[in-house]
């Protein structure tokens, strides 16, 4: 005891054994975090993009059997692409995880193939897509592969880092796809062919993929009499409604409690602007059954919100310049309903002019808004997008309603038919179907359920270039999602046939941190001078006919007649005046470009040196106080 209480009392021999103590704790503190506290995790991302969702949870909970999943991963693409390399490893750890919250049903395998080896052989063999890694003919691979114990499988050929948002959703999906059981069946009307067409060789829209994923789809004809009775919900995009017969279905599918996912619009530009386009352009048809359940919409208006608008180059006054689209509108987070399933996680909608819902005077449904746009929005005639386009003209007439529009939203309620009398007579022709005479079930005059229904009002949304880019990836292509457009269709679904496991986590991809202030600033600086700049311009324009009015006088015989001196005066007035002019709109243009250089630079100081600043003030005024304390200690 005394050597030992002499070598504690030595400084030196202290300070040695404090080292010693603090090198076998870190040690020990490593062991037990590798080996106890491995999966523990500290998310503090706003939107919890690292924490599994409740949704992938309840997924995960249900898996009753075995699925494997094997990773294919070529240490050496890592090596040449640290992009790749990085990824791999927040692959490894979304799949650790998942395997941990089934109870170990998920059964992870990891495997990294050599060139030219078995394990190369067979990740060929299973689909995974390899690309090249050097002119030896090497080859890397960075693919899964999922099946359960029936052989089902599902394959990612390559992991695209630019999906990286999406990998909880791309793997949740392939669990809930090797569970379910019976996928829910969707009825789709359709006034747009979305399905492929072998006689006129088109293609299926890319949303349909999407959609047969999840569920299994039934086309429904518009002359149909009936709704089948296995449809869970109707999918109706950009109806066309041609005979009652067809509407009493629609009405008595709804009165018997049947749910609805509707896609309307006042004006398809999709299919205005493609000569040889599928049918459907112009307004859909719902009117007659909107207007007795309650619901207005207007089909000859569509919205345009300033805030959210794309800017396009266009023609204004004659001359090229950058304006504001108001037909075309990106929708940010803060424009979607955050406490309903259906938008609560959704950041990004793409649309083209979309109309306005609201429920008509006296109506008994409720309303709940999905999307909204800002107060700095105006309903607009869609005249003026269903002839030649004119992104300027549009501009020019706008003037902001100063109030919010809803253009997709929730539908609940009761509501009674619109055949008070019973069925609608039958056409002549249409009496039978497939040889057989139709057999409709007893008359409902009012609804036996509550309406449940989603609108939106567009269509445009769900055609490709407003939703998803694909991409040539060593002859592959890959669909990357762009905006939650799909998400959102998808989520109705869901919602409508009771499914909501896999809402949470579908749109978990989109992580874009829009500055919204910074936008709405710029937004009121542009509104500011361009009110000025269409004064001046079409003052400029009157002094430009009018002195080319006197420029250009001549007699019959085709020779320029001589100009008075007043007319001389008044020619060069007009010109000096016409100098004037534009040195004022040059002055317009840049002041404005200089108020928001001004903001943005603004911006730029306080975020990259005011912020680092105060910290260095706070650190030096620290030091300080403790100096005195330890002066006065």
């Amino acid at each position: 005891m005394y050597i030992f209480d002499k070598i504690l009392s030595s400084p030196k021999h202290s300070a040695a054994i404090g080292i010693f103590v603090a090198i076998i704790f870190l040690f020990s503190l490593n062991i037990l975090v590798t080996n106890e506290i491995k999966t523990a995790q500290l998310d503090l991302t706003e939107d919890k993009l690292f924490t599994l969702s409740s949704g992938t949870k309840k997924i995960l909970g249900a898996v009753d059997e075995p699925i494997i999943f094997r990773f294919y991963y070529s240490h050496k693409l890592g090596k040449i692409s640290p992009v790749h390399g990085n990824y791999s490893k927040r692959v490894m750890e979304m799949l650790e995880q998942l395997s941990r919250l089934s109870n170990q049903k998920i059964v992870v395998k990891l495997i990294f193939p050599d060139p030219f080896s078995e394990d190369e052989d067979e990740a060929v063999r299973l689909g995974i897509q390899g690309i090249p890694l050097d002119q030896s003919a090497e080859m890397g691979y960075f693919g899964i592969t999922a099946n359960n114990s029936t052989d089902d499988r599902r394959t990612i050929a390559f992991l695209n880092p630019q999906r990286e948002q999406f990998l909880e959703y791309d793997l949740a999906r392939i669990v809930f796809e090797l569970t379910s059981t019976k996928k829910k069946k969707v009825g789709l009307v359709a006034g747009l062919l979305l399905e492929a067409d072998p006689l006129l060789r088109y293609k299926p829209w890319p949303i349909m993929s999407q959609i047969t994923q999840f569920f299994e789809v039934k086309s429904i004809d518009s002359t149909s009499r009936v709704i089948p009775k296995d449809i869970d919900v109707l999918l109706l995009v950009h109806p066309t409604i041609l005979k009652d017969s067809f509407r009493y279905a629609i009405d008595q599918f709804v009165m018997r409690g049947g749910r609805i996912v509707a896609f309307i619009d006042p004006q398809n530009e999709t299919a205005r602007m493609s000569p040889q386009a599928p049918p459907g352009a112009g307004s859909s048809d719902m009117k007659k059954l909107f207007e007795h359940w309650g619901i207005k919409f207007n089909p000859d208006k569509f919205v345009g919100d300033r805030t959210a608008a794309v800017r396009v180059n266009a023609q204004v006054q004659g001359r090229e310049v950058i304006a504001d689209y108001l037909s075309y509108n990106v929708f940010q987070k803060r424009s979607l309903n955050q406490q309903d399933v259906i938008t609560s996680q959704l950041s990004t909608i793409q649309l083209a002019s979309a109309g306005h819902l609201s429920l008509k005077e006296g109506s008994k449904l409720d309303i709940v808004p999905l999307l909204t746009t800002s107060k700095q929005s105006q309903l607009i005639d869609a005249e003026l997008v269903r002839g030649e386009i004119d992104p300027g003209k549009i501009l020019r007439q706008y003037k902001s309603d100063n109030r919010s529009f809803t253009l997709a939203a929730k539908f609940s309620g009761p509501v009674s038919s619109l055949f008070p009398d019973g069925p609608p007579k039958v056409e002549k022709n249409q009496g039978k179907e497939e040889g057989e005479a139709i057999q409709l079930d007893p008359h409902l005059d009012s609804s036996s359920k509550d309406l449940n229904m989603v609108v939106f009002a567009d269509t445009d949304l769900l055609t490709s270039r407003f939703w998803v880019r694909e991409q040539n990836f060593f002859g592959q292509n890959v669909q990357v999602p762009v905006s939650n457009n799909a998400d959102f269709l998808i989520n109705a679904l869901d919602n409508m046939v009771g499914s909501q496991d896999l809402i949470s986590l579908r749109s978990r991809g989109i992580s874009v941190r829009p500055f919204y202030k910074i936008r709405d600033l710029k937004t009121a600086a542009e509104q500011k001078y361009r009110n000025t700049e269409q004064i001046l311009t079409a003052k400029l324009k009157e002094l430009q006919e009018k002195l080319s009015g006197i420029n250009s006088k001549k007699n019959n015989s085709g020779k320029e007649v001589t100009l008075t001196s007043e007319q001389t005066k008044a020619f060069n007035k007009f010109r000096e005046e016409m100098l004037l002019v534009r040195k004022q709109l040059r002055e317009v243009q840049h002041n404005l470009r200089k108020d928001i250089e001004s903001l943005d630079g603004t911006l730029k100081i306080i975020n990259i040196w005011l912020v680092p600043v105060l910290v260095a003030v706070l650190a030096i005024f620290m030091a300080i106080i403790r100096r005195r304390r330890f002066n006065a200690s």
